[in-house]
């Protein structure tokens, strides 16, 4: 997509570090700003200075990052944090438990680590984001380069067309050429293609059979060894996901273990624990365990796994971006905070009014409303993502339509222009066929403009009243800007070209449905796993945890009432004097969770494992898109809560009155 704000047509050695500039806080949003203020107010408190080592790798990192912090600054601050909380837990430790100063302590070297190593993090997620985007590039390049073999032309047609953040990367390659650093612009392309040459080795491929093809003086078959250099590039592509799907399995397990395997061993435990050992095995420490660190682990894990190997073919259509420069996009999260937010006052009431006073009461009412908690937040976070989700739903569906319909509205195209019609009358000729789709919305509007005086070209590139002004999609842009300069020459060559676009996209649809038979069947074991394997166990889980703590305080409640026999003169009492005190004292009722606490806790980690699991549903199947994301988090999110409450309700309350049935003993005598 190219961004009207900071156009690209009028390049020069100035300008350019400006645009990379803006272009980076475009990107990376308000996050990197957040953290270089963070690093700043903190960083200058006490002085670290790093090593050399640590201070190169940062240096060459910021060169693309653009970070306006230094390395001493993130270091100083990332050690003040481990420093300030560390002593903020010698105090708990001391009143209330050492475990606490071993809590804070870990929470210091969370920090330290997501402070220091934060820019690591946003240079990982920034060459993933960019390894999505090489086939994009291949496909512009090879374009451009068949219509005109002209490499610097080339690339500036590549970063006029394409989404950020590979944008950065064209707009930093042409400042070193205007700046004389490579002697010519091929030998800019080529030097870049060599840094992808170990993790994307399908680009330095085709990036090296597509300069190699220049050398051709014959056009025909300088052509034909472009065309066949795309095919070697996605061949090679191909291998690479092979072995990319085979690691997908090992993920799977990875979440299989942290979300059930894990929880089932731990919660059957830890209502006993929390008996003997009350002052460390807490409700807190539950809490933190399974709703904080466990989630947190499972999260990282699964980024590294799949996010930062995923491989998308042809990058989305950054619609969010596109919304983000009309300043609607905040609107939009507002908009679906505050739907959300409405069902959380719910959620504040019944916590506050109704749930607190059963919290630490064994009553099958706490139960219910604990239940009941645990749906609403599920609802909540559905309904965020449904509210989100439908602000983009529409120009969602139609750029999907528009990725469908574009190679065969392109061939229908070039057969009109092959007949002669110059690029007006045959977008005409081709009208009723895309009527009433969203190519045929686009015709129109360019249409409209004509009859309202534009230009051909301001008809359809015109930022504020041409055809692509409401349509955020590169393909189309990208095409039309080619069909438009081809046409000037002739509607022959103008034909030409559009078939050979249209060739490369369904070339591209082709190996986009190979990636998705590879992925299909690992696919379907992470869904299975978010539907229905993951609540119900974890349901299940609840239930018997619940069935255990409510044995433990009957059973407790039952040896208070043998102890209370002593005050009787009979040999029952005599028997009982003579019993260690230890055999009365074994349950420390005090400390013991309650079944309330424990729905509560085992319906967050279900939250938050669900959270998990969708998250590596989108990396594999839609390479991390933003708005999938959001579909499928209301989509699995509400199927995954209900099964959730459905299992653990009518379980819970199933073996809790059976424990009141077998255990219903009110004296002994």
């Amino acid at each position: 997509m190219d961004i009207q704000e900071v156009k690209l047509n009028k390049l020069d050695i100035q300008n350019l570090e400006s645009k990379l500039r803006l272009y980076k806080y475009i990107y990376f949003g308000n996050k990197l700003k957040y953290y270089e203020e963070i690093v700043k107010t903190f960083g200058n408190i006490i002085k670290i200075r790093v090593n050399e080592n640590k201070r190169k790798n940062f240096e060459k990192i910021n060169e693309e990052l653009l970070l306006d912090v230094n390395i001493d600054q993130i270091e100083s601050s990332a050690i003040f944090f481990l420093i300030l909380f560390i002593f903020i837990g010698i105090i708990p430790s001391i009143i209330i438990s050492p475990l606490y100063f071993l809590l804070f302590a870990s929470l210091g070297v969370l920090f330290y680590i997501l402070i220091d190593y934060y820019y690591i993090i946003l240079y990982n997620n920034l060459n993933t984001r960019k390894k999505s985007q090489l086939i994009s590039l291949l496909l512009l390049l090879a374009i451009k380069l068949r219509q005109n073999p002209n490499v610097e032309q080339a690339i500036l047609f590549a970063a006029k067309n394409i989404n950020l953040p590979l944008k950065l990367d064209l707009l930093r390659l042409l400042r070193d050429v205007y700046n004389r650093k490579y002697i010519s612009a091929s030998e800019a392309l080529i030097e870049y293609s060599r840094s992808w040459e170990k993790n994307a080795k399908f680009f330095y491929i085709g990036v090296m059979l597509i300069l190699s093809a220049l050398y051709d003086p014959d056009k025909d078959r300088r052509n034909f060894q472009i065309d066949k250099s795309i095919e070697e590039a996605l061949d090679e592509l191909v291998n690479e996901l092979y072995e990319f799907s085979r690691e997908i399995r090992s993920t799977i397990n990875l979440v299989s273990m942290l979300g059930i395997t894990l929880p089932v061993m731990l919660l059957t435990i830890f209502p006993l624990a929390s008996i003997f050992l009350g002052n460390i095995f807490s409700p807190f420490i539950l809490f933190i365990l399974f709703d904080i660190l466990i989630p947190f682990i499972a999260f990282f894990s699964i980024n590294y796994a799949i996010s930062s190997k995923m491989i998308s073919i042809f990058s989305e259509d950054d619609i969010y971006l596109f919304y983000y420069l009309k300043r609607k996009d905040l609107t939009n999260k507002l908009i679906s905070i505050a739907s959300g937010f409405s069902v959380g006052i719910l959620l504040f009431f019944i916590i506050f009014f109704v749930i607190y006073q059963y919290l630490y009461k064994f009553d099958v009412l706490g139960v219910l409303l604990s239940e009941f908690f645990v749906l609403l937040m599920g609802l909540s976070i559905s309904l965020i993502a449904f509210t989100y989700y439908s602000h983009y739903k529409d120009l969602y569906k139609s750029l999907e339509r528009i990725e469908m319909d574009l190679p065969p509205f392109l061939l229908s195209l070039s057969s009109a222009l092959n007949e002669g019609y110059p690029l007006e009358k045959a977008m005409i000729h081709v009208y009723s066929k895309y009527k009433g789709g969203p190519i045929g919305d686009f015709i129109s509007k360019i249409y409209q403009n004509l009859r309202m005086g534009l230009s051909f070209y301001d008809s359809i590139f015109d930022v504020r009243y041409g055809a692509l002004s409401k349509i955020p999609s590169s393909k189309l842009r990208s095409t039309m800007e080619l069909l438009y300069e081809a046409s000037s020459q002739s509607p022959t060559e103008a034909s030409s070209i559009t078939g050979i676009i249209a060739k490369y996209f369904l070339l591209i649809s082709k190996v986009k449905e190979r990636i998705k038979d590879l992925v299909a069947e690992d696919l379907s074991q992470l869904k299975s796993l978010l539907r229905i394997l993951a609540p119900v166990i974890l349901g299940i889980v609840s239930a018997v945890g619940v069935m255990v703590i409510e044995i433990l305080h009957k059973l407790s409640f039952q040896f208070n009432q043998i102890s209370n026999l002593t005050s009787l003169d009979s040999n029952v009492s005599q028997y009982i004097n003579s019993l260690p005190n230890i055999i009365f004292n074994i349950f420390n009722l005090n400390s013991l969770i309650t079944p309330s606490s424990m729905i509560i806790i085992i319906g967050i980690f279900n939250a938050a494992i669900a959270f998990v699991i969708i998250y590596a549903i989108n990396s594999i199947e839609n390479s991390g898109d933003k708005l999938g994301f959001y579909y499928y988090l209301y989509k699995y999110y509400i199927i995954n809560i209900l099964m959730f409450f459905i299992f653990s309700t009518i379980s819970t309350i199933a073996l809790y009155m059976f424990v009141h049935g077998i255990l219903n003993i009110d004296y002994l005598i």
